[in-house]
C-alpha cells in the first residue's frame, strides 16, 4: 500500500491498487447449473475467541505507537449476541506478539484470517511491510506473523520463519484448503504452506511451483472460493504489467488456478475479462448453485458465473451505476467496485455484493465516497433492489467531506451469530487520513450503524489510516 494514495486519473485505466449498462438477464443471463455440486469447501468464521460470534480485525498500519510513526496496529472487535462489542488493540508491544514497536515497521498493512493449527480458533496472519530482521545471516524486508486464536483472543504469537534466500517477506497471501485434506494451507505466488502448521510457524509441508498467474506480472488481489463445488478451495487473481506502455496505460490480466487433491494446478488466463482495468476480485455464490462465482471490480462490477469445471470462458456480465435499480450515475473514476467483498447480507442463502465507491463525488464534495450493497438471486445479480449509503445518508454516523474515501475498504462479518453477514466500511482518509470505520447491523438499511475511530479505540488519530485493510 502507497504511503500517501492518490485519486486515480481519469484517463488511465490504472485506479489506486487495492462503458455501456447491461443488465442482468438480457445477453449475459445467469446459467443454471449443469451438474450438482458437491458440499462447498468449509470456510472458516473468523472468531478469534471460539465463541461462536464472528470477530472483526481491521488495521491501521500507519499508526503512530509509542511515538514510532508508522509503526502500525491492530484493531480487533469481538463480536456477541448483540453484535460487536469488546475492542481491543494489538501491537508488537503486546504481550505475547513477537518483535517490538519500530519506525515504518507497518505492522497489518496486510492481514489474513484462518485457523492455521486446526485447534477450532481462528487466527491472524499479520504483515508488516516495513519490517527489517535478519535470518540464516541475511537481511530480511517485510515480516508475517501468525496470532493464535485462543479463549481469551489474541496472548501468543509466532513469527513464520523466511522462506528461501529472497529478502522480501510479506508477499500477497491468501487462505483456503487447495488440496482438500480439511486443512487450512496459506497460499503466495510460487509456493503453498500446507497445513495444519506448528505453533513454531512451520507447516506441515509444501507445494513448490504454485504460481498464481502465468508470466511475470505483478499480481495486485486474489480471492479464495470453491468454484466447482468439488469441496477443494481455488484461486482467482488479478495481475498487470509493472510498468505502463506508451499510452500510460497497464496491462491487466484475471487468473483461475483450481485447486485439486494433488494441489493448485497451473493458473488459466480468463481472457475475455482481459482489458478493463480491475482492481479487485471476490468470489461468492451469488445464485445459490453451491458454487463460487467471481466479482471483479473498479469502475464497473463484472461478474463471472462458474459450472462445474469452474470459472471457464464467456462474456463477463457488467453491472455499472446506469444499471436499472442501481442508484447513482456511471462516471469514469468513481471507482465503482474498487473494494469488494462477498457473502449474505440478506440472509436468503446467496451470496450478496458488497462494493466500495471511494471517488463518489456529490455535494460538491470531491471524492467523500458511497457504498452499494447489490443483491444476489435465482438468476444471479441483476442490480435490483441495490442500496447505496454515504456518510450523510439518513442514520449513518458522521459527515461526508472531501476526500474521506469512505469505501475504500470494506468487509463482511457476522457479528451476532444470525447466519447474515454485516457490512463493514473503511474511510482510510476520514479527518485529514485518521481513518475510521463504520459498521451496518442493519445489513441494507442504516439502522443501529456505528462507526469507530482513534478515539474509541484510545489510540494516537495522526495519520493512521485506519479502516484501510481488512483481512482478504
Amino acid at each position: 500500500m502507497p504511503d500517501q494514495p492518490r485519486r486515480p486519473v481519469r484517463r488511465r485505466t490504472l485506479a489506486l491498487a487495492t462503458g455501456i449498462a447491461l443488465a442482468a438477464g438480457a445477453l449475459f443471463a445467469a446459467p443454471a447449473a449443469d451438474a450438482a455440486p458437491q458440499p462447498p469447501a468449509k470456510k472458516v468464521r473468523a472468531d478469534f475467541n471460539g465463541d461462536g460470534y464472528g470477530d472483526l480485525a481491521v488495521a491501521a498500519p500507519y499508526a503512530t505507537v509509542g511515538g514510532k510513526a508508522r509503526a502500525g496496529y491492530v484493531a480487533v472487535l469481538y463480536g456477541s449476541a448483540t453484535g460487536l462489542t469488546a475492542k481491543k488493540v494489538y501491537t508488537q508491544a503486546s504481550p505475547g506478539v513477537p518483535g517490538a514497536v519500530e519506525k515504518a515497521d507497518l505492522f497489518g498493512d496486510r492481514l489474513v484470517t484462518a485457523d492455521l493449527d486446526g485447534d477450532g480458533f481462528t487466527d491472524l496472519l499479520v504483515g508488516s511491510g516495513g519490517e527489517q530482521w535478519t535470518q540464516d545471516g541475511v537481511d530480511r524486508s517485510g515480516s508475517r506473523t501468525v496470532l493464535w486464536g485462543g479463549p481469551k483472543g489474541f496472548v501468543s504469537g509466532t513469527l513464520l520463519p523466511a522462506e528461501g534466500t529472497g529478502r522480501y517477506q510479506n508477499p500477497l497471501t491468501v487462505a483456503g484448503d487447495f488440496n482438500g485434506d480439511g486443512h487450512q494451507d496459506l497460499a503466495r505466488g510460487g509456493r503453498v504452506l500446507l497445513g495444519p502448521f506448528g505453533r513454531d510457524g512451520r507447516p506441515a509441508g509444501a507445494q513448490e511451483g504454485a504460481d498464481f498467474v502465468d508470466g511475470d506480472l505483478n499480481t495486485v488481489a486474489a480471492a479464495v472460493g470453491d468454484t466447482d463445488g468439488d469441496g477443494i478451495d481455488d484461486i482467482v487473481t488479478l495481475a498487470r504489467t509493472y510498468d505502463w506502455d506508451d499510452e500510460g496505460n497497464y496491462g491487466n490480466g484475471v487468473f483461475f488456478a483450481r485447486g485439486s487433491r494433488d494441489g493448485l494446478r497451473a493458473p488459466v488466463e480468463l481472457k475475455d475479462l482481459y482489458g478493463p482495468k480491475g482492481d479487485a476480485v471476490a468470489l461468492g455464490d451469488l445464485n445459490g448453485d453451491g458454487r463460487a462465482d467471481l466479482v471483479v471490480g473498479s469502475d464497473t462490477l463484472r461478474i463471472v458465473y462458474a459450472g462445474k469445471q469452474g470459472l471457464g470462458p464467456g462474456r463477463p456480465q457488467v453491472i455499472t451505476q446506469d444499471t436499472p435499480g442501481v442508484p447513482g450515475t456511471q462516471e469514469a473514476g468513481d471507482g465503482f467496485g474498487r473494494a469488494l467483498a462477498v457473502g449474505d447480507v440478506t440472509g436468503d442463502g446467496r451470496a450478496d455484493i458488497l462494493a466500495g465507491i471511494p471517488y463518489e463525488d456529490f455535494g460538491g464534495l470531491r471524492s467523500p465516497g458511497t457504498f452499494a450493497v447489490v443483491p444476489g438471486g435465482p438468476s444471479g445479480v441483476t442490480g435490483a433492489g441495490t442500496k447505496v449509503f454515504s456518510q450523510d445518508s439518513a442514520g449513518v454516523p458522521g459527515t461526508a467531506e472531501k476526500d474521506d474515501w469512505f469505501g475504500a475498504a470494506v468487509h463482511l462479518v457476522d457479528g451476532n451469530g444470525d447466519g447474515k453477514a454485516e457490512p463493514v466500511v473503511g474511510a482510510p482518509w476520514e479527518d485529514s487520513r485518521a481513518g475510521a470505520f463504520w459498521v451496518f447491523p442493519g445489513r441494507t438499511s442504516a439502522k443501529g450503524s456505528f462507526t469507530v475511530g482513534a478515539r474509541t479505540l484510545g489510540t494516537v488519530a495522526s495519520g493512521a489510516e485506519l479502516g484501510s485493510v481488512f483481512p482478504n
